[in-house]
């Protein structure tokens, strides 16, 4: 789908925000104003009237979570209140999960609203999720659907533990969820975990191998002596020289503006990255793009015919240039079995405009410009 075309098919946020990229070259100062003042941004309580436009909403989700969770209806209500009117969003994925269950959406919805709330949609490796994803895609009730899990793990966890004997996945994401998007009866989600299980876990394995190389490139960079063969940047000495891109590390955010805290979410640390590298957490989204930007690699090796071929770049176009770069990033986020570009999003319109970077300049340079003037002042 083109960015530049065919609106009727896009949301008005989106054409209001990629209407920015139409206009011309713009300078960093532009689209910090643009962030701040011109820019149209999805919020959660936005995206759940979106998805449910009904009036009952709020009674909806109070009276559904109550029964779901046991919880009291003056708790429910109060977090049901905070979300709608924009307060906080939910953060555990379960409860998302529960929220998708309790609003009956679909399949593609709900991968929408985890990946607004989490950083990530349904994570299509993740057996639990899958069976969740089967039950939203049958409108399987959520308690249905937690039983239904009960009866699968008992072939997946098996399975699952055989894949952990030392092989490392063979199976892109994309591969496993194509596979999974046959499965419409309890029979066929059975056989799949049968098939697939050892493909299977709650790391996105192919986004690892790529987060790994892309690490390994950041840490002997060029400006380090040729007789240092032994020279290696550190994770610290890495995040502080290419990730970090004068974002505030403190924890302290209640004094930012709402854009600031959009930017700042997800923003790896020296410890994330640490547990991303050693297979303890999930490599995030925001994570893996910094270092697609940081590293120039935005070409990969092609995975079949329908790869994109860099060296035809219409390189004098700007606006051809970017749309191949945001099907490529599109590309490669659904490889990694995360969420494409969203122009609502401040993060992503940011990358994007790092992504206008011509011959003179570099996309982590352009990102870290227009970070520098968001947080100006604001740095520990």
């Amino acid at each position: 789908m083109s960015y530049f075309e065919n609106e009727e098919n896009k949301t008005r946020i989106s054409a209001n925000n990629m209407q920015f990229f139409r206009e011309g070259e713009k300078t960093p100062q532009e689209m910090v104003l643009f962030l701040k003042e011109g820019a149209i941004f999805r919020s959660f309580d936005y995206l759940l009237r979106q998805l449910y436009p009904e009036e009952d909403l709020g009674k909806r989700l109070t009276e559904g979570l109550e029964e779901i969770t046991g919880e009291s209806h003056d708790s429910v209500s109060r977090k049901v209140r905070n979300w709608l009117k924009g307060k906080n969003i939910p953060k555990n994925r379960e409860l998302l999960f529960q929220i998708c269950f309790v609003l009956e959406l679909d399949e593609p919805s709900a991968n929408r609203l985890l990946a607004y709330a989490s950083e990530t949609g349904i994570h299509y490796r993740n057996p639990k999720e899958l069976v969740y994803a089967y039950g939203l895609r049958m409108g399987l009730s959520y308690g249905e659907t937690v039983e239904l899990n009960e009866r699968e793990m008992k072939v997946y966890g098996p399975e699952m533990e055989k894949g952990q004997s030392g092989k490392r996945a063979s199976m892109y994401t994309r591969m496993v969820r194509e596979a999974f998007d046959e499965v419409w009866s309890e029979e066929e989600l059975t056989a799949f975990f049968q098939e697939y299980g050892e493909e299977l876990g709650t790391l996105h394995e192919t986004a690892y191998q790529a987060f790994l190389s892309m690490l390994q490139k950041l840490q002997r960079p060029a400006d380090l002596e040729d007789g240092a063969r032994e020279a290696r940047y550190t994770v610290e000495e890495i995040l502080n020289s290419y990730i970090r891109m004068k974002v505030p590390e403190t924890k302290k955010v209640g004094d930012y503006s709402l854009l600031q805290r959009l930017m700042k979410k997800y923003w790896p640390n020296e410890s994330s990255l640490l547990n991303m590298k050693n297979c303890r957490e999930d490599v995030g989204r925001k994570t893996i793009m910094l270092l697609h930007l940081v590293t120039e690699m935005l070409e990969t090796e092609a995975e079949d015919e329908e790869d994109f071929l860099w060296d035809e770049w219409e390189e004098d176009d700007p606006d051809a240039l970017l749309e191949e770069r945001i099907a490529q990033m599109d590309l490669l986020l659904e490889r990694y079995g995360m969420n494409q570009l969203d122009s609502g999003s401040p993060f992503d319109l940011a990358v994007m405009y790092a992504m206008q970077a011509g011959e003179t300049d570099f996309m982590s340079d352009r990102m870290m410009q227009v970070l520098n003037l968001l947080f100006e002042g604001d740095e520990e």
